[in-house]
């Protein structure tokens, strides 16, 4: 496979399956919408689709591989960065940025690097819009206010 997004894919994909089936569909769900939430505001915002797409692709990669939410963002810049270097297929740098931007993406309320703020606005997206009849989460609601603003919607 030369496409190293669709490679990236097919690895995840895999170890979403050895999952329960509920897990299964929050896991795929969550995983795509963020990662195509991520390639549109990188086009929106200058920034490379494809480096975005992939943060979005393993953001919750430990959750999957670990089981458990807990400190997921830190475990799983780990985890993404061992999975990305054993493919050969992206750069130090690009790693770097992947795997800070994973580390630093449960955090909301503090403003990091582009990328990293691509992954939370992305991952915020994802959850305000999974059901627009569940309530916004307090920490998420103005990160997403802003957005809807950036995207020209209305709320």
């Amino acid at each position: 496979m030369s496409n190293r997004l669709e490679h990236l894919r097919y690895i995840v994909d895999n170890l979403i399956m050895e999952n329960t089936p509920y897990q299964r569909r929050y896991f795929t769900v969550h995983l795509y919408e963020v990662s195509c939430f991520c390639t549109l505001l990188a086009l929106r915002r200058g920034l490379d689709p494809e480096l975005a797409a992939t943060c979005g692709m393993l953001h919750d990669i430990y959750q999957i591989t670990a089981g458990t939410i807990e400190q997921h963002a830190i475990e799983g810049a780990k985890v993404a960065e061992e999975m990305l270097r054993s493919t050969k297929n992206y750069s130090d740098e690009e790693i770097a940025i992947i795997a800070t931007a994973i580390s630093w993406h449960s955090k909301k309320r503090k403003v990091h690097t582009p990328y990293d703020e691509l992954l939370k606005d992305a991952d915020v997206l994802s959850h305000c819009l999974y059901n627009t009849d569940y309530p916004i989460i307090e920490k998420d609601a103005v990160r997403y206010r802003n957005l809807l603003e950036e995207l020209g919607c209305k709320s």
